[in-house]
């Protein structure tokens, strides 16, 4: 279904009944990369699914794109479908707009579950060597292959379990999105530090693959060390945790958001 939300439409899924979650998906994605999460929680929990702006089923806008709009675009979600307060998951990118969503609208989230948010200031020196790397070889695909060869060289080179694993049809459905590559890769940085970090006051969960490139999988352990209520969960997998181990992503979700749900039933009034 197409809601209007934050000036912009999002496409949405939603299945199951139960506490709510909310799934945010990352670079060049779209709801259905959390088919399989959802499947796995549904009957438990309120899946919540969707499109981020510019991503397949949700047009892009002329407003310049940052984090803080993707995050003001998924807090105006919550509360347009009444979620709040809910458990937010995010994924990669969608981890980094997660965590400004808890930054700056803590109201509306019962705890969230961070995995490898990329954000270049929880680890500066790795991120500046990762990105050194990457870059021109991005680059290079883009000027020999076009956008879509560009997709191909950017997953392949920070998503090799994911993109060794599923097939051409999946694939297609990032390389559609190729022009998201370039906005995601050329939005500001975002700007965090740690103690920015130290004063969110929301119940966390970090998850990190240990296969993943080093600056991702690191960024993720300094952000659980300074977060003041989180716990760092490490996967034996690559950087797209959900997708590489579908079964213990979806019980260590399943554990947080169902504890936050009894102590939130068990308080008074």
């Amino acid at each position: 279904m197409e809601i209007q939300a934050n000036n912009t439409t999002l496409w949405v899924e939603q299945s199951g009944s139960g506490p709510s979650l909310v799934f945010v998906h990352g670079m060049c994605g779209d709801a259905r990369v959390w088919e399989n999460q959802a499947a796995r929680l549904d009957d438990r929990f309120q899946c919540t699914t969707y499109d981020r702006l510019g991503h397949t089923r949700s047009p892009r806008t002329d407003v310049t794109e940052t984090v803080e709009l993707h995050a003001d675009d998924l807090a105006a979600l919550i509360g347009v479908l009444d979620l709040a307060p809910t458990v937010v998951v995010g994924s990669s990118g969608g981890a980094r707009i997660t965590l400004d969503l808890i930054r700056r609208y803590p109201h509306l989230v019962r705890g969230a579950v961070l995995s490898e948010p990329p954000v270049g200031a929880l680890a500066p020196e790795a991120f500046a060597a990762m990105i050194g790397a990457i870059a021109p070889v991005v680059k290079e695909a883009a000027d020999e292959g076009g956008p879509r060869a560009a997709v191909d060289a950017f997953f392949a080179a920070i998503c090799p379990g994911l993109w060794s694993a599923i097939d051409d049809a999946r694939r297609d459905r990032y390389r559609d999105n190729a022009p998201m590559l370039f906005a995601d890769l050329g939005m500001p940085s975002y700007q965090i530090t740690m103690d920015d970090v130290a004063r969110i006051d929301v119940h966390t969960l970090v998850l990190a693959g240990t296969q993943s490139h080093p600056a991702l999988h690191d960024a993720a352990q300094n952000l659980a060390r300074r977060l003041p209520d989180a716990r760092f969960l490490e996967l034996d997998c690559g950087h797209v945790t959900y997708a590489e181990r579908p079964d213990e992503f979806a019980r260590a979700v399943a554990a947080f958001a169902g504890e936050l749900a009894t102590a939130a039933a068990s308080r008074p009034g």
